[in-house]
């Protein structure tokens, strides 16, 4: 690999993986705040430099980089405490993530027609769709299975009963919302630079190491490297599917084996 190559490889994955853990990562607001508009100085002054100097590929990704975090700028202030939700229910959980999933995807969306670039350049299309919606329900099935069927964490049937509905809004919303902010806001400009293999490992490694900071799980290295699998998989999926769909769903699948048991040890109400 060139050694041009390697320098923007690692300013991309640092880049992004920069960008999400300050999303994810518990820290003062006011920090945040600052690091937030520091990023997006940073990302606006690359999107309009490299506009200027006609070199397309990295205003793309300046631009991506400008959205995203001006997406999590935006979202920052609807807090549970601000829309009075109680996050010791099911519902008010599910209503926080569809929250977030609704401002940030909207700001992402509402950004890139503006810009006048379409929606299939971040993988809003039906792509392949028989193929995405057999090969993301496949794995929503099995992973919903496993979830509901694992013989170490037994969930109440009426739990289930009372509170399937604000799950499943939860794993959809949460779905939609990180395969758009990991995968389909920057894997085809990324393509544009790499070999698809090597974009969706950026994507992947950027999407798994937030999770190394989770308080849901006890072994955090060890989800952080099923978070990465997870994320290969979703990548693969986006791609070959030339579409959200099944990566959504393939990820939402994922979030049932994680928080069907989290709600139902923790003895989180309807």
């Amino acid at each position: 690999m060139k050694r041009s190559t390697v320098i923007v490889f690692l300013t991309v994955f640092l880049s992004l993986l920069t960008t999400t853990m300050t999303l994810f990562t518990p820290m003062p607001v006011h920090i945040k705040l600052i690091i937030r508009l520091i990023l997006i100085t940073l990302s606006i002054t690359a999107w309009l430099f490299f506009k200027k100097q006609n070199k397309h590929v990295f205003s793309l990704l300046g631009f991506a980089f400008f959205v995203l975090n001006l997406a999590f700028l935006i979202v920052a202030p609807f807090t549970s405490e601000f829309l009075n939700l109680d996050m010791g229910s099911t519902k008010g959980i599910a209503l926080s993530k569809l929250s977030d999933s609704l401002i940030i995807s909207s700001v992402i969306i509402a950004s890139v027609l503006l810009a006048k670039q379409t929606l299939r350049s971040i993988y809003i299309t039906q792509g392949r769709l028989i193929p995405g919606l057999v090969t993301g329900f496949v794995f929503f099935i099995l992973f919903g299975f496993l979830a509901f069927r694992n013989p170490d964490q037994p969930v109440d049937p009426s739990f289930l009963r009372n509170n399937w509905v604000w799950i499943l809004i939860f794993v959809m919303a949460n779905g939609f919302m990180e395969e758009l902010i990991f995968r389909g806001l920057f894997l085809e400009k990324l393509n544009l630079l790499f070999s698809h293999h090597f974009s969706i490992l950026i994507t992947s490694v950027c999407f798994a190491m937030p999770h190394i900071i989770v308080q849901y799980q006890a072994d955090t290295l060890l989800f952080a490297g099923i978070c990465f699998v997870l994320g290969m998989i979703c990548g693969y999926a986006m791609h070959y599917t030339r579409s959200i769909i099944a990566p959504a769903l393939i990820h939402a699948g994922a979030d049932l084996m994680i928080m069907v048991p989290i709600f139902a040890t923790y003895g989180i109400s309807g």
